[in-house]
């Protein structure tokens, strides 16, 4: 392959990637705005949050498969030029279903930008055998966006409104879309593989155990009857074994599943899971609680979590440089998540008094120093268990899990408030009630703070290790 790469290249993928995380980010943000502007009902806010990520997910497996088999670089603008529309389609709308409808469509154009950036990404830094750095500069041009982001939601919906989040994004796809397609041009920058038939099969379960799971979540928080969240799970569970089953079957399937035998790589994906599960949630929460309890403006709001950007990224380039020295993958991703767990519970400790905003701000930075480490470790680890011909396949499949992490995030917040006692009683003005009441967001956040703990070292401690290598 040619030894040079063109400059500008790698920001053309790094733009495509900032679509998709502000996508989640900046519209962190606007949520509280947006539940009030269009009277949202408590599900539908939640459907809100999580609909980006729900057909974002799973979709990324489908766009994997046509990457390796079309060229990175055709889907990629196939896939911002859908994003742009969808976005567009966000800006005008002007009731929640259609705000929804084009959330999820927003999602399926987003499902090629994080694994198809990705796989760009490396083929370029393959010429000079430079992959680490691609890694480490991909995963740190994420933690920006998911820190950064809210500032950019909250300053938006605070000076214009909240439709204008979504013109950015609008705007943003059209110029990366035009970036990519003057600079990515160049002969081998697209890979090609031996065309294979798509797992139609396999992604409708994705997507199908994906909804259930946020169904099953969304239903605890609603008056549904004991029988019919049964139902629920039951098809949730019956969904994911379908799912475990193919892929341990088909190794050609939707899923990498290379990635899913070996045990380091299995580790890394459920974190990636876990990882953005809490911090989603943690994100819902502290933006409901301090624009609603705290009477705060979003770009007030967004502020307060802004010391969370720099250890974000700072944690995440030295994840991805030290992963696989001295044995510090499962460390970093340990440590990851126990930060995200000690930020939760100091965000709740106020009890029945508020949590000073001063300590809330060292809570979000604890949370953006977890999140950098426990992510920038993973997805190094996955990105050097890859096949070479599937790099797309392998991308789709951790940042799947990171997805749908993120997408079950608003709907574990809901079902913990539901846990403790502090069911969303609905959405107007005052909007949002119990989402925004100290007392429910408190025992919530440490309710899951604590669980995030347990997970920390069920996935990465020692006896997790023992078992491994034996």
């Amino acid at each position: 392959m040619p030894g040079r790469v063109p400059c500008l290249a790698p920001f053309a993928c790094y733009a495509a990637l900032l679509c998709g995380a502000l996508a989640i980010a900046s519209v962190t943000a606007a949520v509280p705005a947006v539940a009030a502007g269009l009277d949202m009902e408590p599900i539908q806010t939640q459907w809100f949050a999580a609909a980006y990520q729900l057909t974002c997910g799973p979709l990324q497996l489908g766009a994997s498969h046509f990457a390796d088999q079309y060229g990175a670089r055709r889907i990629l603008l196939v896939a911002l030029v859908t994003f742009a529309a969808a976005s567009l389609l966000a800006t005008a709308a002007t009731t929640a279903a259609v705000l929804i409808a084009a959330r999820l469509v927003q999602g399926v154009g987003g499902a090629a930008l994080s694994p198809v950036s990705l796989a760009l990404l490396l083929t370029l830094r393959r010429r000079t055998d430079n992959e680490p750095h691609a890694v480490a500069g991909w995963v740190s041009t994420a933690a920006a966006a998911s820190c950064l982001g809210p500032v950019l939601g909250g300053l938006l919906t605070s000076l214009i409104g909240w439709r204008a989040v979504f013109g950015a994004l609008t705007l943003l796809a059209t110029a990366s879309a035009g970036c990519a397609l003057h600079t990515l041009g160049a002969p081998g920058t697209s890979t090609t593989s031996p065309r294979q038939p798509m797992d139609i099969v396999g992604i409708t379960l994705c997507t199908a155990a994906a909804i259930a799971v946020l169904v099953t979540l969304t239903a605890l928080t609603i008056t549904a009857s004991a029988p019919a969240q049964a139902a629920t799970g039951l098809l949730t569970a019956t969904l994911i074994g379908l799912l475990v089953f193919r892929t341990r079957r088909d190794s050609q399937g939707a899923l990498d599943a290379g990635l899913l035998r070996q045990a380091v790589t299995r580790r890394a994906l459920l974190v990636l899971l876990a990882l953005f599960g809490a911090n989603s949630a943690f994100t819902f929460l502290t933006y409901f609680t301090l624009t609603r309890a705290y009477g705060l403006s979003p770009l007030s709001a967004a502020v307060i979590a802004l010391p969370a950007a720099a250890p974000a990224v700072l944690a995440a380039r030295l994840a991805a440089k030290r992963t696989g020295q001295h044995g510090d993958d499962s460390r970093l991703m340990r440590t990851g998540l126990l930060c995200i767990a000690a930020g939760m519970l100091v965000s709740g400790c106020g009890h029945r008094h508020p949590t000073p905003l001063w300590l809330i701000t060292g809570a979000c930075a604890l949370v953006g120093s977890g999140l950098g480490l426990a992510n920038g470790s993973a997805m190094t680890v996955v990105s050097r268990s890859r096949t070479s011909h599937r790099t797309a396949q392998a991308a789709a499949t951790a940042t799947m899990f990171a997805m749908l992490g993120g997408a079950t995030g608003p709907a574990v917040a809901g079902a913990a408030l539901a846990l403790v006692g502090h069911p969303p009683r609905g959405c107007g003005t005052p909007a949002c009630d119990a989402l925004g009441t100290l007392r429910g967001t408190q025992l919530a956040l440490f309710l899951m703070g604590s669980l995030t703990a347990v997970m920390a070292f069920a996935l990465t401690g020692r006896r997790h290790e023992q078992r491994r290598q034996r």
